[in-house]
């Protein structure tokens, strides 16, 4: 990996949509669910009566933050280095690890899924205060 990813031009968006049977079909796999979701991602969802719904849009906010940053995921930006978490009474939000968490961002996240799809919306904005993202 580089030391320096790129800066970010925000304001920005990103979206994405999955397939849940996708997700679905590795929930028996802990080396993939430890390579891509966080372990209180996967305490929230694995918990849950349909794990499969709420692992697969937190895949696509991992991707539609690495579409709104233009990076992808790859050399500066990890599945583990987007986490979503739920704050009790506001719902989704997004915390940044690793490279990008240098940059001061709010990201706002909007997710949704039904028993075959899931999928998520990203705005992120420049922010003085990256504390706030909690």
């Amino acid at each position: 990996m580089s030391s320096q990813p790129p800066a970010p031009i925000l304001p920005s968006l990103g979206i994405d949509l999955v397939e849940v049977e996708r997700i679905a079909g590795h929930l028996d796999d802990r080396a993939f669910l430890e390579r891509i979701f966080t372990e209180s991602e996967r305490d929230e969802c694995l918990k849950r009566a349909k794990p499969e719904e709420c692992l697969a849009a937190r895949w696509a906010t991992k991707e539609a933050v690495a579409k709104a940053l233009g990076t992808g995921i790859g050399e500066f930006l990890a599945f583990r280095d987007v986490e979503v978490v739920t704050v009790k009474g506001k719902g989704p939000r997004v915390r940044i690890h690793g490279p990008y968490a240098q940059y001061p961002m709010r990201i706002s996240v909007s997710l949704t899924h039904t028993r075959t799809t899931a999928a998520a919306v990203v705005m992120i904005f420049p922010e003085d205060d990256a504390e706030s993202q909690d």
